[in-house]
């Protein structure tokens, strides 16, 4: 890798005024938010040193004429802050409509990968299921026990997938029941990427969109209650609502009523506290989310069946 972005880890790691509150570099995913600290404010201190780092680099020499429109990332973080705010606040209908204005000026930016071959993992914490349809996303008629993931806002069904075994233990729990699927042959399912490619990170265009959307994609790798002790997250003992959620479901409710030729998100697990998407573990640790049509019970059969579904096996 030789682009730029490459380059701004690099001078991350060398300087202290780039370091997160968390200790670690503001480049690394995920942004994990010590405890006590909170979120809106992590996020403006990790915004701010954002900006540093961009001008920073356009006064090194070689990257100088390197074309970043800083003014518009620091309006980009801006923003999300002030829609976290607002949701905050009750006024979630004004808060999604601010997203979406910022999101329409740098939806081109975000890359679409295509999903369309590949064995991918789905796991559930239950031992010795042993039926396919026991690892099927939630029907219709079970909507109402879908609770509010990252990517999927509460009572409306997803498929989440691995790329690996490994990264669905780190999701799910050690053990637990699998299976493997795999799209047909003929199915192709379009996704937005907030992983990072080889093509992406040695320069050019696509890259310098990636860079201007970066305070979006960060937003959608929080992960908060971090101890510095052991560096475990440790959540408390009942969580009623995930605020680090807001951003990425308004993304996912984005796509839905903007986008539907969209049919999902690939992302990397926060649950890698090792995680370094330049490096190690790229492909491993990346999980996809498939949207449910589940306006009928033929939609919903439909996603279904544009998978090939092995048999579930115990891990």
């Amino acid at each position: 890798m030789n682009g730029l972005y490459h380059k701004m880890t690099i001078e991350a790691q060398s300087y202290q005024k780039f370091k997160s509150m968390n200790g670690r570099d503001i480049l690394d995913f995920p942004l994990h938010i010590p405890m006590g600290v909170d979120i809106l404010i992590f996020l403006e201190d990790t915004f701010n040193k954002y900006s540093l780092l961009l001008e920073h680099m356009q006064k090194i020499r070689d990257v100088h004429h390197i074309d970043i429109n800083i003014d518009s990332i620091k309006k980009f973080g801006n923003t999300i802050i002030d829609v976290m705010r607002q949701f905050r606040n009750g006024k979630i209908v004004d808060a999604y409509y601010s997203f979406e204005q910022q999101i329409d000026e740098i939806y081109e930016s975000l890359p679409i990968w295509k999903m369309n071959d590949g064995e991918y993992y789905r796991m559930r914490k239950d031992i010795n299921l042993n039926r396919v349809c026991q690892m099927y996303p939630l029907p219709p008629e079970l909507r109402y026990l879908s609770g509010g993931m990252r990517f999927s806002i509460p009572g409306y069904s997803c498929l989440y997938l691995g790329h690996s075994e490994s990264v669905c233990k780190l999701e799910i729990s050690n053990s637990g029941s699998m299976i493997k699927i795999k799209p047909k042959g003929n199915v192709e399912f379009s996704l937005i990427d907030l992983t990072f490619s080889d093509d992406m990170m040695n320069g050019g265009a696509e890259e310098i969109k990636f860079i201007h959307a970066w305070p979006l994609i960060a937003s959608c790798y929080i992960d908060n209650f971090y101890c510095l002790r052991g560096e475990r997250t440790c959540p408390p003992e009942a969580i009623k609502f995930n605020e680090k959620y807001v951003i990425p479901q308004f993304l996912t409710a984005y796509i839905r009523r903007k986008h539907e030729e969209i049919d999902g998100i690939r992302y990397y697990t926060v649950k890698d506290k090792d995680l370094d998407p330049l490096g190690r573990g790229k492909k491993d640790m990346r999980n996809v989310v498939v949207y449910v049509d589940s306006s009928s019970d033929l939609a919903y059969d439909s996603l279904i069946d544009k998978f090939e579904w092995g048999k579930p096996y115990n891990v």
